[in-house]
């Protein structure tokens, strides 16, 4: 593995805060913070280099991704070993740190070993070949035989590994890591529709089924996007211009696909005719209130990226629809629901037995059906774009802080650093103590969740590492540049 910083760069050691009476103390116990947990996780936490959702601290008692309890052999992708991966690469970008970069290029390699043959990946990696059922682009076609190879862009989950495999590019030469890039790219670039109503877009899996609805193209939670910001992410790093020309064939998509006022948003998914359609037995064909405004919030995103005034335009119309959709709260803070149907825009809704309602007084626990979503914020920056124009909204987001500034930003920050070093234990671990929680169904396919506040569980969380990890960077980061 050979480093792409330059050589002549000094390494700084992991406590390596400028030292003012501002903070320069709590910038160094912050480190000090970030490497203890971070040797945790890499050392005792990491399974082959991955992660999965949650442990208990025996790590025997729970040990789960979105699934039951799972063993040392497995680890998760979606919101997993990806988002832990990234973490370590934010840290280890603020301190230099290598015990940070090792673990990164450790979980990058675990994602290219749980690669499939398609390109792309499954919710989860089986290391244990006795166990596994997917075809890994590594097995023998005699140990491959009868094995899964259903790449899914779901829960951006090959979108995600892809990502963080593309940012350990830019720190090491790997070619375990190129060949798993080179492989992945070459999943979405197969996998986009490239002909008819569906031309440019992405189905949730590839290959997509030859019937229902994994195969249409779907927007639900944001999966197209994340696919757009992937294959975006490999044009600006890597140059080639077929990897602009799928994403301007999705955004072409995104514009064909929204629908006509006064409903001008989106469906979670199409069939073949363009028109909206079911899913899962919770999702109707629709317009949602959900996923229209991570669509919106991307064709912003798009909007700065190439200038075309279409994407803005598509952004007005959403929100026009919003502002006459709000179901609760306030002009700035409200609130929407999940679907609406077509023509009349009533929000629908369903019973924990799976009835199609227009009540939302008995909804599955499952699934958000209403919400904010969002769409203040969306409303909010489509409104500054509007009124400041795109070169104005470029010039702020490339400009740099101030020193001032970044010790305005430290200063905010120190009561959330002091109050994730107080609650970090001497292993480096925030543990919090949970009743056990288990899902159950009713003999009429109710969902609900039972606890057991008798034997209550110490658990560790990958949530609360990534979320803690990044706040005390932030705040190493702000100590640094405040004092250049």
């Amino acid at each position: 593995m050979v480093s792409k910083r330059l050589l002549g760069v000094l390494l700084t050691a992991c406590c390596g805060c400028v030292w003012t009476s501002a903070g320069g103390e709590l910038c160094a116990r912050a480190e000090a913070g970030m490497r203890k947990a971070g040797v945790h996780w890499a050392r005792k936490v990491a399974s082959h280099g991955g992660f999965v959702w949650e442990y208990s601290t025996d790590f025997v008692t729970r040990r789960r991704g979105e699934s039951g309890d799972l063993p040392l052999s497995t680890v998760w992708v979606q919101a997993g070993t990806p988002m832990v991966g990234e973490v370590f690469l934010r840290v280890y970008e603020v301190t230099n740190d290598a015990v940070f970069l090792e673990a990164a290029v450790a979980a990058a390699r675990c994602l290219a070993w749980g690669q499939l043959a398609s390109g792309g990946w499954t919710y989860s990696i089986e290391f244990d070949l006795t166990r596994n059922r997917h075809r890994y682009h590594h097995l023998s076609a005699e140990q491959a035989k009868g094995l899964r190879n259903t790449t899914t862009f779901d829960d951006n989950n090959t979108q995600s590994a892809t990502r963080f495999l593309m940012h350990v590019d830019e720190h090491v030469d790997d070619v375990e890591v190129t060949a798993a890039i080179d492989r992945a790219l070459a999943c979405f670039l197969a996998a986009q529709y490239g002909e008819g109503a569906w031309d440019g877009a992405w189905p949730q899996r590839y290959p997509p089924p030859k019937k229902g609805y994994g195969a249409y193209p779907t927007y639900n939670d944001n999966t197209m996007s994340d696919c757009v910001k992937t294959v975006l992410h490999a044009y600006r790093q890597y140059g080639k211009a077929e990897y602009l020309a799928s994403v301007k064939r999705c955004l072409a998509f995104y514009l064909r696909s929204q629908q006509p006022d006064p409903q001008g948003v989106w469906a979670q998914q199409y069939d073949r005719d363009l028109k909206p359609a079911w899913a899962r037995r919770f999702e109707p064909p629709s317009v949602t209130g959900a996923e229209s405004c991570g669509n919106a919030r991307l064709l912003m995103d798009m909007f700065l990226e190439f200038g075309d005034p279409q994407y803005l335009a598509a952004v007005g119309r959403a929100v026009d629809w919003y502002r006459r959709s709000r179901i609760g709260g306030s002009e700035t803070s409200g609130r929407w629901a999940r679907f609406y149907e077509l023509g009349t825009n009533r929000p629908l809704y369903f019973t924990r037995t799976y009835k199609l309602v227009y009540t939302d007084d008995d909804l599955p626990v499952h699934y958000s059906f209403r919400s904010h979503y969002g769409v203040d914020d969306m409303i909010k920056r489509y409104e500054a774009l509007r009124k400041k124009g795109r070169e104005a909204q470029i010039r702020a987001r490339e400009r740099r802080r101030s020193q001032a500034e970044w010790r305005e930003r430290m200063a905010g920050l120190i009561p959330k650093v002091e109050a994730i070093l107080a609650a970090q234990d001497d292993l480096g671990r925030w543990v919090k103590v949970v009743p056990q929680r288990n899902l159950k169904r009713d003999k009429d396919g109710r969902i609900s969740y039972e606890e057991n506040t008798k034997k209550p569980l110490p658990m560790i969380y990958s949530r609360t590492l990534v979320r803690n990890m990044r706040l005390l960077a932030d705040y190493a980061e702000a100590s640094r540049a405040s004092a250049e």
